[in-house]
């Protein structure tokens, strides 16, 4: 549950909230991101056009026929609704290697997509596990001090043998943040690249705001994955452009993760 929470923190796409499109279609927004061993969960949304003259079809998002085929096996799992629009299904685990295709009715059409869960990022190391940053903000009999000396970047690798797609995610982990700069008690307390189809990455000390543990995760993601990114790099649930990363009659985007992770302390000198 935990890896869930760390990704949508990045990968939601919508929020909450309606999203908000120019040229209105009354077609459905898919947020579902299928975690390797983990059972599903679909949100469905409705989309808000700007003119108040258009109108909506009396599709509920809370009772659409929604479900997800295993294609390999042509078993196919019903999804039932929790409320607010999402979906699940206990029974359905999710399997790397294999293909999953989402379906239901909507407003007269077969709203689809397709997605194939992938293998297990194979080899990750980092050049180290710890570093040490000096505070900064701190009050001595100098004053205030500025920028602190930061430790060389931190060196991240894996094995990527048919140029897929990688994400890395960085998330502090305690419960009680120690800000570096102890002016700013406000800081975001992750970080991540964006999309890479190379086997390596640098960790910049600078990005860090917090001493303590932090989570070193190494997503393996989908081509569709990067589509939507290349849309919409700020993963604004506001933003008017529609996104349509791989579904077929919506908007939105069916998709699969799987993830390995590692573990770095950012302490003191």
């Amino acid at each position: 549950m935990r890896k869930i929470v760390y990704i949508l923190a990045f990968f939601s796409l919508i929020s909450c909230q309606k999203t908000v499109v120019t040229g209105f279609q009354d077609k459905p927004v898919v947020e579902s991101y299928l975690y390797a061993d983990e059972s599903p969960t679909i949100k469905i949304s409705k989309l808000i056009p700007f003119s108040a003259d258009m109108t909506f079809s009396d599709m509920d998002v809370n009772k659409l026929s929604v479900s997800i085929t295993e294609l390999t096996s042509g078993k196919k799992y019903a999804m039932a609704s929790s409320g607010d629009g999402i979906y699940e299904n206990k029974d359905l685990i999710v399997a790397a290697g294999k293909s999953y295709q989402l379906s239901f009715p909507y407003n007269g059409q077969e709203v689809s997509a397709t997605t194939v869960a992938p293998e297990k990022p194979k080899n990750l190391t980092l050049s180290a596990t710890d570093i040490a940053i000096s505070p900064k903000g701190t009050t001595g009999t100098g004053g205030i001090t500025g920028i602190p000396t930061m430790p060389n970047p931190i060196d991240i690798e894996w094995t990527n043998d048919d140029q897929s797609y990688y994400l890395v995610y960085v998330k502090n982990v305690e419960s009680v943040k120690i800000p570096i700069d102890s002016r700013d008690n406000k800081g975001v307390d992750f970080f991540r690249n964006q999309p890479t189809n190379l086997n390596h990455y640098q960790l910049n000390p600078q990005s860090f705001k917090f001493y303590g543990q932090h989570r070193v995760i190494l997503y393996k993601i989908r081509p569709e994955y990067v589509l939507y990114f290349q849309q919409n790099p700020t993963a604004s649930s506001l933003s008017i452009t529609e996104i349509k990363a791989n579904i077929e009659n919506g908007f939105g985007i069916f998709t699969a993760i799987n993830s390995v992770s590692a573990y770095l302390y950012v302490g003191k000198p």
